[in-house]
């Protein structure tokens, strides 16, 4: 449900190749070392989420996201690469944010309302939720990108529970079960997982050589919360988000 797949438009993949390490079949690398790739993980999909919103990627549309997204389907079907991806974005919170989504479109994961945004700021700002009341007064669900990773961390239980409370859903990292973002978050996410905080989880992916340590975060997940309750925040979870309205 996170990951930034599409190459050269963010932070994420930055090459061709390195799209096709994560997607391809499950390989091995020349002196025995096993590669991991989302099919060996047990994905059978991904939502491309780069990064969008006034800053810093403005020109990544949803317009643009949904043509770089069937291009990267042509590009895999040409490899007879089966591994079906849909588009969405992960959205910069900002002052302005309003005003850009009223000129570009809000950007979905895949054909739902449920819109991802993260935020980066060292304090909470007033700004910030109304943007959620924004949305969800215009029928979009936002999902509130690894809450355990937010820098605003001054009165952050009382801030997020107010989202909470207003509806908004978190999504969190799996990496973050490994220590690699920091102490904090990695207490924050297991006392969320421990508290059912979380709506989704996802391994939020940028580059191929990160892709180890987010299937390690996973993996401890399950071992300290239980196969069930995992699955239910990674796979059950998302296809409710992407099943089509009946």
């Amino acid at each position: 449900m996170h990951c930034h797949l599409l190459p050269g438009i963010d932070d994420g993949c930055q090459s061709i190749d390195g799209r096709y390490v994560i997607t391809a079949q499950q390989t091995h690398a020349a002196g025995g070392d096993e590669l991991f790739t989302f099919r060996g993980a047990g994905f059978v999909g991904s939502v491309c989420t780069p990064h969008t919103g006034p800053e810093p990627f403005p020109l990544n549309t949803p317009e643009y996201i949904r043509m770089m997204v069937e291009q990267t389907r042509r590009e895999l079907a040409d490899r007879g690469i089966d591994y079906p991806l849909w588009a969405g974005g992960e959205v910069r919170l900002h002052k302005r944010l309003v005003q850009w989504f009223e000129a570009q479109g809000v950007p979905t994961l895949g054909a739902s309302r449920c819109v991802l945004v993260d935020f980066w700021d060292a304090k909470w700002p007033r700004w910030i939720n109304p943007i959620f009341e924004w949305l969800m007064l215009q029928g979009y669900q936002p999902i509130l990108a690894h809450p355990e990773r937010l820098l605003a961390t001054k009165k952050l239980d009382a801030q997020l529970q107010a989202l909470l409370d207003i509806g908004v859903w978190f999504q969190g990292n799996f990496r973050c079960m490994t220590g690699e973002d920091g102490y904090h978050a990695d207490q924050m996410i297991r006392r969320f997982l421990a508290e059912g905080r979380y709506h989704l989880l996802a391994l939020d992916t940028h580059r191929p050589d990160c892709l180890p340590g987010r299937i390690d975060g996973m993996r401890m997940a399950e071992a300290q919360f239980g196969h069930d309750a995992i699955e239910q925040l990674a796979s059950d979870a998302p296809r409710r988000v992407l099943a089509p309205a009946e």
